[in-house]
């Protein structure tokens, strides 16, 4: 729950239409970072230990009460951003 909540605190410092873009590079950058640290035994120099929370640390956060609109919409961006991502083609290279 730390992640999604630090991640949806990214979100909510920024404008409202670019939540699901920045979601979604939050997720590929965690992921990257995760792939750079099973492959090289050692955190990723830029994305930490490759954990949504590591890579939300990295920006700008709200402080935006848990039970506001703004912050249930923003975690709720991040959800589908999440679904999106787990759901997505992997291209055969």
């Amino acid at each position: 729950m730390s992640d999604l909540d630090i991640a949806t605190r990214v979100l909510l410092a920024m404008p409202r239409e670019h939540w699901f873009q920045i979601a979604a590079k939050l997720i590929e950058d965690a992921h990257t970072a995760d792939l750079w640290r099973k492959r090289q035994g050692c955190t990723h120099p830029n994305g930490g230990t490759g954990s949504l929370y590591a890579q939300a640390s990295l920006h700008q956060r709200a402080g935006t009460p848990r039970n506001s609109a703004r912050y249930c919409a923003a975690l709720t961006t991040l959800l589908c951003a999440l679904d999106a991502w787990r759901n997505r083609v992997h291209s055969e290279t």
